[in-house]
């Protein structure tokens, strides 16, 4: 049987106990596209239903037609004009303009439907300003990355005393603002710089069930800021006012032996799934350094938003709690709710009124379903 989620809670200061969150059903699909993907790292919802899909490993960039069950190549991989060298995230921006970055080639592509029309280059000012990578656009025209300082030549080890800046460009004007301070990611790196000083190699690595603090840029500006110590969401307004979310009520679990070895058996699991990977095996000896005291209460990385404006924000899994769900605060930092779906689904993206589910088969191949959002069960973003 499922468990509700709800637990036992080892309370630090500032933090509140957990309640029973409210599960929130997703409808049944409306639409299924059977062609698979080798890998979907992004889908944009155009407004007459067709959606743009980002595959690095197998189709390129598409744009796929749930009632004719076709998917037709946008441009191509290339240097050339309108080209790519490796398709990325997609942007929703104005109408149905979409941005996406070519990291490989340092440019951008901006999209008018199923067209290519612009290509960014990169010395435009707000490509070089950025060195074309952003996480994060909206429709009046801003992008949103996190900025570091160096770290020191050599190796170190970041922690949770360590900031980042969340700073705003906009493309046209280059304008620079810094919005705010982020807690980063805790890692573990090694830099080598040249005789000026300057970087000529680094490397990263995470530690093991470490996360920073996360953002997300929603189309129509606001932002929400996802806090760690304590687990809330702070929202920003497109005029820059911001609201304090409350702690959100879910439960603090410390790091236990035995969440220690569902984490392992999870990424044996995990590569084991993939046969191009080695499966690691339970009993793998993790540094106890690497171990944080607490699980974290997300996963980093797995954010969006929904039709309503709400943020989604994929729960870490636990030995408790090993499945998939996603966390739904709303735009005052109201938890409202929680999503489960199947180990074998992920949410995506979401549209004007619709939410895609991308599901993995046996092979790993990817297909996406498109449901309607649930609006009736849900209060307002």
């Amino acid at each position: 049987m499922r468990r509700s989620f709800l637990a036992t809670v080892l309370l630090a200061p500032g933090l509140v106990a957990a309640q029973r969150v409210t599960p929130i059903t997703l409808p049944p699909a409306d639409a299924r596209f059977e062609q698979p993907f080798g890998s979907v790292i992004g889908i944009r919802e155009l407004s007459d239903g067709r959606i743009i899909v980002a595959d690095p490993n197998d189709l390129g960039l598409v744009v796929a037609d749930f009632r004719t069950q076709s998917a037709n190549p946008i441009s191509r991989r290339g240097g050339g004009p309108g080209e790519y060298g490796r398709v990325s995230r997609l942007w929703a921006i104005a109408g149905d303009s979409t941005l996406m970055g070519d990291l490989t080639q340092r440019r951008w592509l901006i999209l008018d439907g199923d067209r290519v029309v612009v290509t960014v280059p990169p010395d435009h000012p707000t490509v070089r300003l950025t060195q074309g990578l952003f996480l994060g656009a909206d429709g009046a025209g801003h992008l949103m990355r996190e900025s570091y300082d160096d770290a020191p030549v050599g190796e170190s080890t970041s922690s949770e005393r360590d900031s980042s800046y969340l700073v705003r460009y906009h493309r046209s004007t280059a304008r620079v603002d810094t919005v705010a301070r982020l807690m980063r990611r805790p890692m573990q790196v090694t830099r080598q710089a040249n005789a000026k000083g300057e970087t000529s190699a680094i490397s990263m690595r995470a530690l093991r069930l470490r996360v920073g603090e996360q953002y997300l840029l929603h189309r129509d500006g606001w932002l929400a800021v996802v806090r760690v110590n304590p687990f809330r969401v702070d929202w920003r307004s497109p005029d820059g006012r911001w609201t304090k979310g409350a702690p959100l009520p879910v439960p603090v679990i410390r790091m236990t032996d035995r969440e220690k070895q569902a984490s392992l058996a999870r990424t044996a699991r995990s590569q084991a799934a993939n046969p191009s990977n080695v499966p690691v095996p339970p009993s793998m000896q993790i540094p106890d350094d690497d171990w944080p005291d607490v699980m974290p209460p997300y996963v980093q990385g797995e954010l969006l938003a929904s039709p309503e404006g709400h943020v989604l924000i994929r729960r870490q899994p636990s030995a408790d709690f090993p499945g998939v769900a996603y966390f739904v605060v709303d735009r005052r930092g109201r938890l409202s709710g929680v999503i489960e779906l199947k180990d074998s689904e992920r949410l995506l993206a979401s549209g004007a009124r619709a939410i895609y589910v991308v599901e993995s088969d046996a092979d790993d191949l990817k297909y996406i379903r498109r449901h309607p959002w649930p609006h009736s069960a849900l209060p307002p973003g």
